[in-house]
């Protein structure tokens, strides 16, 4: 189904494209409250023109630490 990533926080900004479930972004601001949810500012670290935001309870985080040998 997707996520929907939005030009600014909030349900009535703009859709700029929807997010694959598998896809991963790396948060670059944020937290802002607004509408009900806690929205965050996603780029996607391979393509900085795949970025908006979206609302925290849709995102899961990732740890991608590497571990020390």
């Amino acid at each position: 189904v997707g996520l929907k990533i939005r030009s600014g926080a909030g349900t009535s900004s703009g859709i700029n494209f929807v997010a694959m479930d598998e896809e991963m972004f790396k948060i670059v601001n944020g937290p802002t409250t607004l509408d009900g949810y806690n929205w965050w500012q996603l780029e996607a670290p391979y393509d900085q023109t795949r970025a908006g935001w979206a609302a925290d309870n849709f995102l899961e985080v990732v740890d991608l630490s590497t571990p020390t040998p």
